[in-house]
Parts: C-alpha cells; structure tokens; sequence
C-alpha cells in the first residue's frame, strides 16, 4: 500500500464519483431572524462551465512553520467508492470521508483537533440548538472551538459569486451564518 503524506491527500481533489441529485436544503431557523443579513460578500470561489472552483490560497491564512510538520504526517486516501448525496445526511458522510480524514490526518497532534458530530457548539452561554459538526482543540482546562460546520444542500446561489446577496432565501442563509 502507497503511503501519502497529508499534504499530498489535502492538495489533491476527490476522486469518488459523485450523482448529486441537486436537491436543495431551504433554510428558515426562527432564532436567525434576529441577525441582520449579510451585505457584501468577499467571495473566494468562481463557477465556469457549470462547475465551482475555489481559490483558497487567497482565501486562508499564509502557512506557519507548523504546517510543514502537520503537512508529514502520513494519510490514507479515502477508499474507492460511488457517492450520492440525496440527502444532507448523505454530504455529512461525503464530507467527513472525503474531507474530514483527510484533513485531520494532518492535525491528530501539534494540537490535536477534536471533531464531534450533531452537538452544541461549545460555548459559555447556554445553546438551544445543535450544529452538525464542531472542531475543537483542548487549550489548557477548555476546548476551544476551531470551526463549525453546518451542512446545507446546494443551497448557494451564484450572486455570492458577485458579492452580492439579493434573493430572500440567501438573506435568510446569511443570518443563519451570522448567528
């Protein structure tokens, strides 16, 4: 079996096949109304052809001396197989397949990130509602939250791309990712 480094599986693109139905998730959370919508948006990512393709070296933060050893760490490359993303469900397994282990290959160590799935996000104030996946590392007796995912079905529309957020729905989505 080839061996990989995480940079090598984090630099490369998903190789399954995806069908992606093209469902879409509609989103109306009660407790985002109360956040104003986003106006402008600094939008990373282009559509051409039909296809959505992501800029993040712009997008992310210079690499630290850190990532060079996170980056050696030796990966597995997700294992062959079809994919179907019928429902949110289905680009939850996608994405920690696909995505997480790969990533996270890089960061078992030097901190080591923590992820837990369909939990409160941590925080000192008292959450209602549940996120679909949160990072976190251990930062002396606390864990601090590195990211959130909250996992949406082909639900960005293409004025992100502009920098501009003009139909209801994508007002709606923009409060949910203030809140």
């Amino acid at each position: 079996m080839t061996t990989n480094t995480a940079e090598e599986l984090i630099l490369q693109h998903s190789t399954n096949p995806i069908n992606n139905p093209g469902y879409e998730t509609k989103t109306d959370k009660a407790w985002a109304r109360s956040y104003k919508p986003i106006k402008t948006v600094t939008s990373h990512t282009m559509i051409s052809n039909g296809l959505t393709y992501a800029n993040f070296e712009e997008a992310f933060l210079p690499l630290q001396a850190d990532d060079d050893l996170r980056f050696r760490q030796r990966a597995f490359p997700p294992n062959n197989r079809h994919w179907r993303l019928e429902t949110e469900a289905d680009c939850e397994n996608w994405f920690h397949t696909e995505v997480v282990n790969v990533v996270l290959s890089a960061w078992h160590a030097y901190p080591a990130v923590t992820q837990t799935s369909h939990t409160k996000p941590i925080s000192e104030e008292n959450i209602a509602e549940n996120v679909d996946c949160v990072f976190s590392v251990q930062a002396g007796n606390a864990r601090r939250t590195v990211a959130i995912g909250e996992m949406k079905r082909n639900l960005l529309e293409e004025d992100w791309q502009d920098g501009t957020i003009v139909s209801a729905s994508q007002k709606k989505l923009s409060q949910e990712l203030r809140g």
